[in-house]
């Protein structure tokens, strides 16, 4: 089973929040997250997506997905419906 894809305004498991994305591709209106992407901690700032478990690519990105990780070692979770 596919996990969730990861979006603008996501968050993760020490409470990151997801604040870049694709800027032609998204669900529900918001942003996908891809490699790269930045995440804001509460507790180490901003921080990329660094590890990305798929190999699905938007705007020549892999996107990531729910249980993927950051910089900070925070943990993704998805909200979106969309799975990849």
């Amino acid at each position: 089973m596919s996990a969730p894809i990861i979006t603008v305004g996501d968050v993760g498991a020490h409470g990151s929040v997801v604040t870049t994305g694709s800027p032609t591709s998204k669900i529900r209106g918001r942003p996908i997250a891809r490699l790269g992407d930045l995440v804001t901690c509460p507790i180490h700032g901003v921080n990329r997506i660094v590890n990305v478990s798929g190999s699905a690519k938007v705007g020549g990105e892999v996107m990531a997905r729910a249980g993927d990780g950051t910089e900070c070692g925070d943990i993704l979770i998805g909200s979106q419906p969309g799975k990849a």
